[in-house]
């Protein structure tokens, strides 16, 4: 359980999108005997998918959508687009309008993600206090774009 937990992290890290240093994140995982593991993010490490293929997605889909910056100054992402739907109706093959018999819907995707916490401490020399930054591994989901379902209808008796 811990080599898989150790692997999604692993993962997960190694796409973040970082400055041109070299950074180092020390993780420790919150249970009994949790160990803290060294990681290394990688700065040549890109993300696949840039902002301008992905809004021409956006654009060509029967449910456009538009992206919004969420950022969390203690998140690892900091930054992660988020996906709006621009309307209400699917969009008519011929581009005049919404088509009223089908519903918009955003598609949902769960992301694992880093948070940063302050922990203080007493282990100076001279009892100071000094702060010390630890990640908790956690989740966040996210809208990743915007299709076309048939609307619900609940029959009445």
């Amino acid at each position: 359980m811990l080599l898989t937990r150790a692997f999604l992290l692993l993962g997960f890290v190694s796409v973040i999108p970082v400055a041109s240093k070299k950074r180092i994140i020390s993780v420790q995982q919150i249970r009994p005997r949790s160990k803290t593991m060294q990681l290394a993010l990688d700065p040549s490490v890109k993300s696949y998918l840039s902002h301008t293929s992905a809004s021409n997605i956006a654009n060509l889909s029967l449910s456009p959508w538009t992206y919004i910056d969420s950022y969390n100054s203690s998140r690892l992402p900091q930054k992660i687009l988020q996906a709006n739907c621009s309307t209400f109706g699917c969009l008519n093959l011929q581009g005049r309008g919404e088509d009223a018999t089908l519903q918009v819907k955003p598609i949902k995707y769960q992301v694992l993600v880093l948070y940063r916490t302050l922990k203080k401490r007493n282990n100076n020399k001279k009892g100071k206090k000094q702060n010390k930054y630890i990640f908790m591994l956690g989740t966040e989901e996210i809208t990743v774009g915007c299709t076309c379902v048939r609307p619900t209808v609940i029959p009445q008796e």
